[in-house]
């Protein structure tokens, strides 16, 4: 009997430690950076974002609202070319609301608000003030630079768009991409392969060059 009710109280402390565990790793709200005890947040979070903490996986489901004091430097010294995004570190389902924004390894689902964002892939809406740079673009994206990306389906609205693969549209003074199934409507348009239309001051692809509209 003893022996049972020993076996009874480990197995209780056990459970209660797990589960204390557990709510120390998953927050409903948390500060960003995100502390080293907090994985997890189902939510909102609050703060200067993961900026400076891109070695963490994380993940957050819900609203973040980001005011980032070094913006100006972030813009001056961040080189979007040169950010490694290669693995995804961050997983963002929900809205983002940022002055500054995500600076590699991040996979964003839904909405993003933001003065910049480098993300591993990005799907939904994005409104970006300066420069939306992602391996993958998926939704409509509207940038005050640039949007660049590898694969785009969806819309891409910029001054300049450029997408290695794209499959929907590029709205902009200068769009280029290499492989194009849909539209490009600019001052300049280029690509290697198409399958739809360009429609600008000057079109090229690689079957011929022409004004206003090319196919």
């Amino acid at each position: 009997m003893k022996k049972i009710l020993t076996i009874f109280v480990l197995s209780a402390i056990f459970v209660c430690f797990s589960q204390q565990k557990d709510s120390l790793h998953s927050q409903i709200f948390s500060l960003t950076p995100l502390a080293k005890n907090v994985n997890k947040v189902n939510g909102v979070t609050f703060g200067i974002g993961q900026l400076f903490d891109r070695e963490k996986e994380a993940a957050i489901n819900g609203l973040s609202l980001e005011i980032n004091p070094v913006l100006p430097l972030a813009l001056l010294f961040l080189d979007p070319s040169k950010v490694i995004n290669n693995k995804v570190k961050l997983k963002h389902n929900g809205v983002q609301i940022a002055v500054g924004g995500f600076s590699g390894d991040v996979a964003h689902n839904g909405l993003n608000i933001s003065v910049y964002t480098i993300t591993n892939s990005a799907n939904g809406l994005g409104i970006i003030g300066i420069y939306n740079v992602s391996k993958t673009l998926n939704g409509l994206h509207v940038a005050g630079l640039t949007n660049s990306t590898d694969n785009a389906i969806g819309m891409l609205i910029s001054p300049i768009n450029s997408a290695d693969i794209l499959k929907g549209v590029q709205i902009g003074a200068y769009n280029k991409s290499l492989s194009v199934i849909g539209i490009q409507i600019g001052l300049y348009n280029s690509t290697s392969r198409i399958k739809g239309l360009q429609i600008g001051l000057w079109n090229t692809n690689g079957k011929r060059s022409l004004p206003f509209i090319n196919w």
